[in-house]
């Protein structure tokens, strides 16, 4: 999983080529809509391009993580199917409703039934890498995504903001890879920091909220670790009475605070008393600080001080970061 982690800012670079195929039967004109489905790491994604396009954007996009996709969806709109494993049955069942709409369409996938499906129906297929767990191919899910985003006319500037995130990233690992020591590595003390401790993520949810879901993902996933997300501002409406009871819990509490710079002064104004409220109530405060001039480059390096983060706490554990015996515990029950 480490050498997986080091290697983002290549899979970042590697979009132009896997979207290619795909751009080449698309027409570049701007659907009325774009509805992404997925769940988990190849849903992340679609949340994390999501949030550019909310930002720059003349059409939304919409992630759908589940069976049934919504009721509103028409001819007009452009959905895409992203299973990195192409078995995800959410995925799978919402592209078997959808097939007969004839709505203008893609697929993301390295195979699987949702590549059959596809093409059976004659549908763009961008081939995603094998080979990796699909939260450790989220460069290449994302990289592709933005190359079908730019050229549909979601976003601008799809390769030239790549390659400035994939620097960015390269500038995060040169700080917090694996060959860094601790004393100079932030991802690792914050790793030994959160050790023993639940970890509430917050963040701006119009900058950096994907990006605290991402970090919970990997938290859970890798490092077997309960996290759960707490998005600005609503958090500061209902949950910011709640760190009372149970008595015993708050003290053992860890909150992060993912900051952009670009956030609204009245958010940030809102992180700065939360950082001294969480203390005085006990609980443990880091903030981390998105880097970069670009939106799209903060989303990524703040990403990828979290990947470091998840695995460099599964080592502080002891868990394989690689293994997921309750998804896979699940999957088996249900297929029974």
């Amino acid at each position: 999983m480490g050498e997986r982690i080091e290697g983002f800012a290549d899979q970042l670079r590697a979009g132009v080529s896997i979207a290619g195929p795909v751009l080449a039967r698309l027409a570049p004109h701007r659907p009325r809509r774009t509805v992404l489905f997925g769940m988990g790491g190849s849903a992340i994604a679609g949340d994390l391009t999501r949030s550019i396009v909310d930002r720059e954007g003349d059409s939304p996009l919409h992630v759908v993580r589940r069976y049934e996709p919504p009721a509103w969806l028409t001819p007009e709109d452009f959905m895409i199917f992203s299973s990195y494993s192409g078995q995800t049955e959410e995925t799978i069942a919402a592209y078997r409703s959808l097939r007969y709409l004839g709505a203008r369409s893609c697929v993301l996938t390295t195979g699987g039934t949702l590549a059959r499906l596809a093409g059976d129906d004659d549908i763009p297929i961008a081939a995603l890498p094998p080979g990796h767990p699909p939260r450790a191919a989220l460069g290449y899910s994302f990289s592709t995504l933005v190359q079908i985003a730019a050229h549909l006319g979601l976003l601008a500037g799809g390769t030239e903001r790549l390659e400035a995130a994939a620097e960015g990233v390269e500038e995060v690992a040169s700080a917090c890879g694996m060959g860094v020591l601790r004393s100079r590595n932030p991802a690792k003390r914050l790793a030994i920091r959160l050790a023993g401790r639940q970890v509430i993520l917050l963040a701006n949810e119009r900058s950096l909220g994907p990006v605290a879901w991402r970090w919970k993902g990997q938290l859970n996933e890798n490092s077997k670790h309960l996290a759960w997300v707490a998005p600005l501002p609503e958090m500061n409406h209902n949950e910011v009475d709640s760190y009372v009871h149970p008595q015993g819990l708050v003290g053992r509490l860890a909150a992060v605070l993912l900051r952009d710079p670009s956030d609204h002064p009245r958010v940030q104004a809102r992180f700065r008393w939360l950082a001294a409220y969480l203390r005085r109530k006990g609980v443990q405060v880091d903030s981390v600080e998105a880097k970069g001039k670009d939106p799209m480059t903060r989303l990524m390096t703040c990403a990828a001080v979290g990947d470091y983060v998840s695995y460099y706490l599964a080592l502080a554990h002891g868990t394989d970061p690689s293994a997921l015996p309750g998804v896979e515990s699940l999957k088996k029950a249900l297929s029974r």
